[in-house]
């Protein structure tokens, strides 16, 4: 029996107007309170402190910062544009803007595709619910769900764009611009670039190859050059610097102290075979299984529709595939490797299914909608208990995860005040201090990224890092003696920090604790003078 036998109808358009907002709405504050609430991550006490930092100083030259600027620049403007000091918040923020971003995009694109309202909000939930998305991927304010919406725009807009008539050159500017910042925010972004730089060459097909070169060649270029250039000034400016962060840190100490199994409790894995099973888990796996089955559904769909289909979906499914192979490739170049590296490359997923809901008959329309909205519905339900375990804090914005690491923060600076100690806190964990408005120490401002690797980091790498390792600690800290330290999340790296404390007479504050995933921080005060 073929699908078209069977009946799938969906809701009438005008019950849509009725539900969908009120559905959209219940999802956003779903999210919301999730970004909200989401314990605070190792990785933030990397990210975040620019937030504050660039208040006063330079990202590379006064600390280290081992990515490209999109995402530091993003939370510290956000800091500036809210006039708030609560820097997770504002950070977190900065997350749910890239998400509001992605279901815009994704709505939209997949509307202007297939022109059914139920067609792209079946993609989009679809999209929503993916647990990987859900989890620290999406949920953490780092810079590793921010580059999708713009991946995903860049193909997006790309493919819009040329099969256009006629082509639309501002909409293949506007693709470039998307697909460079994405790599200002991280750098494997430049995975998208190649497959639609390929892809300008080729299409649109009827197009002769000068004409073509002239519409969508030079506008995609031009976009890209403009949204590269917060990348091209710190090239500029200091290459050498710059790629030492951004590359030659990952390349060799951080992958050094990866493969030496300084830290076997963090999740990652360094074995070819570790990461194929991480991506087989995320792409095929869980919610990667539902995409699969809404593709298949959709090809069949599309297969058995006798309408004519006009020309170019094919090429553009084949873009669509190639983003995501080149996207997957890069997935597993990097060492060591974490869950949230194997993202970028679904966000194909959601253009695929638009294409093959592309100029499908009547019929064959709904059949495709009710599928997608059917396969929607399963994640949905499979990602309820995460979605939903928030709400209860909708009315208690202090009971928030953003507001209780703010608060420790501000219950620091208030301990320092009455004890009338002045100075820096020595942490490595600088973001409560930093939310109490309270200095930190320029090699220590990021956390324990460079810290933990500093004795595996050669003199020509070292030269450009804002940093000090733990044989270096009593030096720095006698140089500047520090009114406070904030130790117990990270007991076998902060053992320097502890024996200067012990031996300087830092007193513990009584009843203070700040708790988190990793420990219990204890506040050492600088003894009277």
């Amino acid at each position: 029996m073929s699908i078209n036998a069977v009946r799938l109808d969906i809701p009438r358009l005008p019950t849509a107007t009725r539900v969908m907002p009120f559905v959209a709405g219940a999802l956003t504050v779903c999210l919301f309170l999730r970004l909200m609430n989401f314990e605070l991550r190792r990785d933030e006490q990397l990210y975040v402190p620019p937030t504050r930092l660039l208040d006063d100083q330079s990202i590379y030259q006064d600390f280290f910062y081992n990515h490209t600027p999109g995402a530091a620049w993003l939370f510290h403007a956000i800091r500036r544009l809210t006039g708030s000091d609560y820097l997770l918040l504002d950070a977190r923020l900065g997350v749910f803007a890239g998400w509001l971003l992605l279901i815009g995009g994704i709505g939209a694109i997949s509307y202007a595709l297939t022109r059914s309202y139920w067609t792209s909000w079946g993609i989009v939930v679809l999209t929503l619910a993916n647990e990987l998305f859900l989890s620290v991927t999406g949920m953490g304010a780092t810079n590793n769900f921010l580059p999708l919406p713009f991946a995903f725009l860049g193909l997006g807009l790309f493919t819009l764009a040329v099969v256009s008539t006629p082509v639309r050159s501002a909409m293949a500017a506007a693709a470039g611009l998307c697909l460079s910042l994405g790599v200002v925010f991280k750098i494997s972004g430049v995975a998208f670039i190649f497959p639609v730089a390929l892809a300008a060459l080729l299409l649109p097909r009827e197009l002769a190859f000068r004409e073509r070169l002239v519409r969508v060649v030079l506008p995609l270029a031009v976009g890209g050059l403009v949204g590269a250039l917060p990348i091209l000034f710190y090239l500029v400016s200091d290459p050498t610097g710059f790629l030492a962060h951004v590359v030659g840190w990952h390349m060799g100490p951080h992958a050094q102290y990866w493969l030496s199994g300084a830290a076997p409790d963090e999740g990652a894995v360094t074995s070819r075979a570790g990461k194929l099973t991480f991506a087989y888990e995320i792409w095929i796996g869980g919610a990667g299984s539902l995409g699969l089955v809404a593709l298949l559904l959709l090809a069949l769909i599309r297969r058995q529709d006798p309408a004519p289909h006009r020309s170019g979906t094919g090429a553009l499914l084949l873009l669509a595939a190639c983003a995501f192979c080149v996207g997957a490739a890069f997935s597993l170049l990097p060492t060591p490797s974490f869950p949230q590296y194997f993202a970028p490359p679904l966000v194909c997923l959601p253009l695929a299914l638009a294409l093959l809901a592309r100029d499908l008959s009547k019929t064959a329309r709904a059949q495709a909608a009710a599928v997608l909205l059917c396969v929607a519905t399963i994640a949905l339900l499979a990602q309820a208990p995460r979605l939903v375990q928030n709400l209860a804090t909708l009315p208690h914005p202090e009971r928030w995860a953003v507001a209780r690491v703010h608060q420790a923060g501000v219950n620091i600076a208030r301990h320092l005040d009455a004890a009338q100690r002045r100075g820096k806190v020595a942490t490595l964990a600088p973001l409560y201090p930093l939310e109490g408005g309270l200095p930190v120490y320029p090699e220590l401002a990021t956390g324990l990224f460079a810290y933990r690797t500093a004795t595996l980091t050669p003199a020509s790498l070292a030269s450009h890092y804002r940093m000090v390792s733990p044989a270096g600690i009593p030096a720095l800290l006698a140089s500047d003696p520090p009114a406070a330290l904030l130790l117990g999340f990270e007991p076998a790296l902060e053992k320097p920090l502890l024996d200067y404390a012990l031996s300087q007479g830092y007193q513990p504050v009584p009843d203070f604790g700040i708790v988190d995933r990793y420990g219990t921080g204890r506040l050492y005060l600088k003894p009277a003078d």
